[in-house]
């Protein structure tokens, strides 16, 4: 319950109790500004939007320090590019301002400073959702009413148009790939594995008797160093491998027992580095995949990637079912699935209706009409 009193000088002091039963306190110049103040604070208070004067003051620095150390359900290479966005864009701006003093517009002013700096769409809306979450935060804790990135507009990102290859194109890249990453390309290719998931597969994962193979880790580059972590759904999935693909993998896993002298452990990675040790997948397209692509004349902005892209197209070729093709490459919803490859199955449709058409175009062709005699009317009810 909010009240007012006034003071020796004449002024007035009006107070309330939060939530927590904190005291909060303010002296004002009248009466009536006194009274306003406390309603409008209890106000909040019932609506669920007070904010709390002190961590108002808290800087948006302290705040994404916060940020940082509460996002750990996030892979380590995540949290590692949000913490390049802070420290190279959002802290520069924004770091020693109290939070509750960053308004809307500012935020307007910011992305369009750095959409003048030629920063792209896609960089745009990553700074937005670095920012908004750090925002969020602070909302959520009582330090501001509302987020300032809330209605906020940025230019659409245009997606990097895929490269599809044909099986012949492919088996004429892994041709041209030194061995034994030429296996890689077609597993890539017949699989649709991720480049990290295929870096971070291990013998233990490939069972070549029931040509099957579990995904469940990823290898990527953090720092200029690999690291181990889940997938990028975190989910585990199981995928059919072709029987000459494991026809080659048992070749492959026989010769390095040879070459090692012992027995492979389950927990080798299927492929290494020429070297030994973990496969990078950057070093991977860039020493061996991309000289493979500039020697058979493929499009020069083929990515790794672009192999995964290849096995979706193969398989609506094929007539595989959408939801099929989302549990094989480990998408998180088949609303992902239809966003990335939606635009692949119209000629699926064609082809499907052309068929059908033939059905019903088989079926005029029978030598005499149906007896029609034999059809019992049923009782009108």
């Amino acid at each position: 319950m909010a009240s007012i009193r006034q003071k020796p000088s004449g002024a007035w002091e009006a107070r309330y109790r939060d939530s927590a039963g904190r005291l909060h306190a303010r002296t004002l110049r009248t009466k009536t500004e006194a009274r306003r103040w406390s309603a409008e604070r209890e106000a909040d208070l019932r609506r669920g939007e007070w904010v709390d004067p002190r961590l108002a003051r808290v800087t948006f620095g302290e705040w994404a320090a916060d940020y940082l150390t509460t996002i750990v359900h996030l892979r380590t290479i995540t949290r590692r590019d949000y913490q390049r966005i802070l420290d190279g864009h959002l802290l520069p701006a924004f770091a020693k301002r109290p939070v509750a003093t960053i308004e809307p517009i500012d935020v307007r002013r910011f992305m369009a400073e750095k959409q003048a700096a030629g920063q792209a769409p896609k960089s745009l809306q990553k700074l937005r959702l670095v920012l908004r979450q750090v925002l969020e935060l602070a909302r959520a804790s009582g330090a501001i009413k509302s987020n300032p990135c809330d209605g906020l507009r940025l230019p659409r990102a245009t997606q990097m148009e895929p490269v599809f290859l044909s099986a012949e194109q492919v088996e004429l890249l892994a041709r041209a790939t030194r061995p034994p990453y030429d296996l890689l390309v077609r597993l890539v290719a017949a699989t649709g594995l991720r480049p990290s998931e295929v870096c971070g597969l291990r013998v233990g994962r490939v069972n070549v008797m029931k040509r099957t193979m579990e995904v469940s880790e990823a290898l990527t580059v953090v720092g200029g160093r690999t690291e181990v972590g889940p997938t990028k759904t975190y989910a585990r999935r199981s995928v059919g491998i072709p029987r000459s693909l494991c026809d080659d993998l048992a070749a492959h896993f026989a010769e390095r027992t040879a070459t090692a002298g012992r027995p492979l452990d389950p927990s080798d990675y299927v492929f290494t580095a020429p070297r030994g040790g973990p496969l990078r997948r950057d070093l991977l397209f860039k020493r061996f995949v991309r000289p493979a692509v500039e020697a058979c004349n493929l499009p020069p902005n083929l990515r790794l990637h672009d192999l995964r892209h290849t096995c979706v197209a193969l398989l609506i070729e094929l007539g595989a079912h959408p939801k099929a093709i989302q549990e094989r490459l480990g998408h998180s919803s088949i609303t992902v699935t239809m966003d990335v490859y939606g635009h692949l199955f119209p000629a699926l449709n064609e082809a499907l209706t052309d068929r059908l058409d033939d059905v019903f175009r088989s079926a005029r062709t029978l030598p005499e009409r149906p007896n029609t005699s034999a059809i019992v009317a049923l009782p009108t009810p």
